[in-house]
């Protein structure tokens, strides 16, 4: 078998990116957002800017990512919130009417109110009831809630409360087709107007160059690296890495790079991650990073990409992480769970490895037994897929005109 040391930086195989020519203005935009500080918002906002827009967001701010960081677009604080605290957060909610009725001009003058989350969704439909707003509504979903999910008084109480978002909404928008297909339409029952939004980075100003990695064969025996990057939640996909680390010591490197957020039943991701690194020399976690800058670098010095979620119960089988869009960009193999709709899509299209269970052994073997001759097939064929796979090149503003055209 061939031999790898660490990854060889960056080579001249580059593809160019030319930035789209930005559109003649278009309707103004309510954006309403559950964390200021969170790049997967301000991926949001700057692709509403880019396809022509006026927009104003008006978001909480959390402590989870950058604190101190203030949004280069137009913004309007609604207040602090906190993860996972639906009581909390719909206490908030309530406290920033008060805002949203002191700027009730730019919701009147806004053709979409755009609200990611359940309960950003019912501030939007209270807030445009106040301000005697026309707007469309158009209500986006990233993440099943394990609220909506839950078999008790609280879950059905949720669910009844996004029904009834749902029959005031011109439009859902759910990054997984999977959400549409095994919750939004049998349980839920909703059959109206929606848009499968992939988690992609906005093509203009993000990724100029696609720079792919190009690893080189030398010296023995070869340490492959995983990275996990992202918000660090998962409990288990922690320990399959943890153990899969202790297996093979002297074969596998595992680099995370990201947040810690809830691990298993732990409120501190932070002191549980720390515990789960110290002692195992095979695993780094270099802290936060700013997206989109960093990833070229991070994505570099990986061989392969953690794309498993078993968090959030059924969510976690549904969802389309957006690192799988990230790393498919670098050409970085994909390493996802077979039967989860993330394994599903890895096959269909060829990016990577689904994984059997059990994990630890299906990593081992794929380790073990993976050429240099085939982990460059399997690279190749990733950095044969068009670029539309990985990156909007159209996709939000396609959805943006389909709001609008629906009826309310």
């Amino acid at each position: 078998m061939a031999t790898r040391p660490p990854l060889a930086p960056a080579t001249d195989r580059t593809t160019r990116l030319e930035g789209t020519a930005r559109p003649d203005r278009a309707g103004p935009i309510v954006y309403v957002a559950p964390d200021c500080t969170d790049r997967a918002v301000t991926k949001r906002a700057h692709g509403f800017l880019e396809s022509g827009h006026d927009m104003t967001c008006f978001s909480f701010r959390r402590e989870r990512y950058l604190p101190e960081y203030e949004p280069d677009w137009p913004n309007i604080e609604l207040g602090r919130s906190e993860e996972r605290r639906l009581m909390a957060r719909a206490w908030s909610c309530v406290r920033a009417i008060r805002v949203i009725f002191a700027h009730r001009r730019i919701w009147r003058k806004a053709t979409l109110i755009y609200a990611r989350n359940l309960d950003l969704a019912l501030l939007a439909v209270v807030g445009r009831f106040i301000v005697w707003s026309r707007a469309k509504l158009a209500y986006e979903v990233l993440d099943i809630h394990p609220a909506v999910l839950s078999t008790g008084l609280k879950g059905k109480v949720a669910r009844w409360l996004e029904r009834r978002i749902l029959r005031r909404c011109s439009e859902l928008v759910v990054s997984s087709p999977a959400f549409l297909e095994r919750y939004f339409e049998p349980v839920q029952g909703y059959s109206g107007p929606s848009f499968v939004l992939e988690n992609k980075w906005p093509r203009a100003g993000v990724f100029r160059e696609r720079n792919f990695a190009a690893p080189i064969s030398s010296g023995s025996p070869p340490v492959w690296t995983i990275g996990w990057f992202g918000n660090i939640r998962c409990e288990k996909s922690l320990h399959i890495l943890t153990s899969l680390a202790d297996a093979l010591p002297d074969r596998v490197r595992i680099y995370l790079r990201g947040h810690a957020s809830y691990l298993g039943a732990s409120r501190s991701g932070e002191s549980r991650l720390a515990q789960a690194v110290a002692g195992r020399p095979n695993i780094e976690f270099a802290g936060a990073y700013d997206a989109p800058d960093d990833l070229p670098a991070i994505y570099r010095q990986v061989h392969f990409n953690w794309c498993a979620d078993f968090s959030g119960g059924p969510n976690g089988r549904w969802l389309i992480p957006n690192r799988i869009y990230e790393g498919g960009f670098f050409g970085v193999p994909a390493l996802a769970i077979e039967g989860h709709y993330t394994g599903e899509l890895v096959k269909e299209r060829g990016l990577g490895i689904a994984l059997a269970d059990p994990y630890v052994e299906s990593l081992k073997r794929l380790l073990l037994e993976i050429t240099d001759d085939g982990y460059e097939r399997l690279r190749r064929r990733i950095e044969e897929r068009p670029i539309e796979e990985f990156v909007d090149t159209g996709d939000l503003a396609r959805m943006i005109r389909h709001a609008l055209s629906t009826d309310s």
